[in-house]
């Protein structure tokens, strides 16, 4: 007899096996009881969560000869049995991903007016039904809202969200939470008791936290592992190809003290020995995402590290360079799945995180505008921030208000430069634009301008002139910006006025 995977063996049978869906599980039941369940229901979730399981023994409950309590199936009579191997003819598995089409669905429904063959009730379960095209989607409508009272529909699916509104509006929709650790790592321990097979925790708990909240995929890892032969951790790493924790904190590490060469260096070794680069990567963003948590609720999560330097350079890291590394993790691992050259992408990633030394924060920068301002202001210089913040009357709001009172001066203004607004006068620089001032309305908006700002309004006649890169350099405030910021002028271009 072929073997029996232990995801097969140990499937749930009733609805007192199902882990870790209690909140579902209760709702049925008290469905199924007072003989109210819909004749519609959509089960989403992650994969391995006990979706088609769940639908499968709900099949079983409306079919079962001698129910127990009402609900829960016997798993003794025939039906139960022919529902368990999958040849119970009342009950129709779907794999819509392959029977997606609108010719599918037409027979279903075509099928629908008869009657049990032999149970009380015909079950459809439809999985993956997100796979559906929206011709059949539509097709199965009106039976999802009126179907006869014998027929039931169970939709599964991993992705909710590509459902047309209109199938979801039909149903009562059940979610499936990914089931929580240490009820995985019960399971599991279970599982090995049952089978008599010794392992350790440690090795239970890896497993576990590599399925990701999927039971099937933590079972699935666990009969490799048994397999192999697996008794401890470091067992579990060598027999499925996993790295080792040591790694993962070595490239941490190297990170947060953002040294380039020694980043580079190990990325080679890691090519060289044929590493899985995009699943390290995978592994790296995970745990930059628990030190940036840890860093954020420090009396919510503790951790163990492996690497003493590693805690040094945790501790002095602040949540914004944690913050900064897992976003560009996050961001570059899609990247590298779909790179042809992921070493070079991999090099690429370590190489724009050790360099994030070169930028400033943004406190950084606030302060070191406020020491340009102070400085630019004790030389006489006025920054045009802090002209703003003190300036509350704005070219601008003069221009609303002008607007208001005379279209003529507004249309006016509004062809010629904005002026330089100082402390003490309001400086109209024009280029070439002497007409201007033959103009008859020269007097009232010279009037105008110096009622609303209180301050002597002059007219300045300019030639063009071409500022120069070496012109620019002399002047003591972009001097102040290159030696603060360390900046270097490659480029200057004028703005139109």
């Amino acid at each position: 007899m072929s073997y029996l995977v232990l995801a097969r063996k140990y499937r749930p049978q009733r609805f007192s096996e199902i882990v870790g869906q209690n909140h579902i599980v209760k709702t049925l039941i008290n469905a199924l009881k007072r003989g109210k369940l819909s004749h519609a229901l959509l089960f989403s979730g992650i994969k391995g969560t006990g979706k088609t399981t769940v639908a499968r023994i709900i099949a079983k409950a409306l079919n079962c000869k001698n129910p127990e309590d009402g609900y829960e199936p016997c798993n003794k009579c025939s039906h139960c049995i022919e529902i368990t191997k999958g040849i119970f003819v009342d009950v129709i598995e779907i794999d819509a991903a392959s029977n997606r089409g609108i010719d599918q669905i037409r027979e279903l429904i075509e099928n629908l007016k008869y009657a049990p063959a032999k149970g009380r009730a015909k079950v459809y379960i439809i999985d993956e039904a997100h796979m559906l095209t929206k011709e059949a989607a539509n097709a199965l409508l009106k039976s999802l809202e009126e179907p006869p009272s014998h027929i039931y529909f169970i939709l599964a699916t991993t992705e909710p969200n590509k459902l047309p509104p209109t199938i979801i509006s039909r149903c009562q929709r059940y979610d499936f939470r990914r089931l929580e650790l240490k009820r995985m790592i019960q399971f599991l321990q279970e599982i090995c008791l049952k089978e008599d097979y010794e392992i350790e925790l440690s090795a239970l708990e890896l497993i576990a936290k590599e399925a990701q909240g999927s039971m099937r995929d933590a079972l699935s890892l666990l009969d490799q592992a048994m397999a192999y032969g697996v008794k401890t951790k470091e067992d579990v790493i060598s027999a499925l190809g996993w790295h080792e924790e040591v790694l993962v904190e070595e490239i941490a590490q190297i990170l947060l003290e953002r040294e380039l060469k020694k980043a580079i260096t190990l990325s080679r070794k890691l090519y060289e020995r044929g590493v899985d680069l995009i699943y390290l990567t995978e592994k790296l963003t995970e745990f930059f995402r628990t030190l940036f948590i840890a860093k954020v609720l420090p009396d919510e999560i503790s951790l163990t590290f492996q690497n003493p330097a590693l805690r040094e350079a945790f501790i002095s890291a602040s949540k914004e360079e944690l913050l900064l590394i897992f976003q560009s993790l996050l961001k570059d691992l899609e990247v590298l799945k779909r790179s042809s050259y992921p070493q070079l992408q991999f090099e690429i990633l370590l190489a724009k995180i050790c360099e994030f030394r070169k930028l400033l924060s943004i406190k950084e920068v606030l302060h070191k505008i406020e020491e340009i301002s102070s400085v630019l202001e004790r030389d006489g210089v006025t920054p045009l921030a802090s002209s703003l913040r003190r300036e509350s009357k704005t070219w601008a709001t003069f221009l609303e208000n002008l607007q208001r009172e005379t279209l003529p001066l507004y249309a006016l203004l509004t062809k010629i430069p904005e002026p330089e607004i100082t402390a003490s006068e309001i400086k109209l620089h024009l280029k070439g634009n002497e007409e201007f001032l033959k103009s008859t309305y020269l007097p009232s908006i010279k009037e105008k301008v110096e009622n609303y700002f209180e301050k002597p309004l002059t007219i300045v006649i300019e030639n063009e002139k071409r500022v120069t890169i070496e012109e620019v350099k002399e002047r003591p405030e972009v001097k102040l910006i290159s030696q603060l910021f360390s900046a270097k002028i490659t480029n200057i271009q004028l703005t139109k006025e």
